[in-house]
């Protein structure tokens, strides 16, 4: 697994050490419920595809502009 993400005001990606996350119950049980469906959808895309992302801000109805998104890639080229 390989963490990234960008800072405030900047467009140069950089690869994290480490990540955190501030929020309550609620917002935890949201993030849970994206990854469980991340993991399904991405299940049934063909390994033959190469890459697959799924945006938090297009999975949450409720997602504000001035949130963070979470992008979750998954690279099929490192399974073979």
């Amino acid at each position: 697994m390989k963490l990234f993400g960008y800072e405030k005001e900047s467009e140069d990606l950089i690869e994290l050490e480490e990540v955190s996350f501030e929020c309550n119950i609620e917002e935890l049980d949201k993030i849970i419920k994206f990854l469980q469906y991340v993991k399904c959808e991405h299940s049934k895309i063909s390994s033959e595809s190469g890459l697959c992302h799924s945006h938090f801000r297009d999975w949450d109805v409720e997602w504000k502009h001035e949130s963070a998104d979470i992008i979750i890639v998954t690279n099929y080229n490192d399974e073979q």
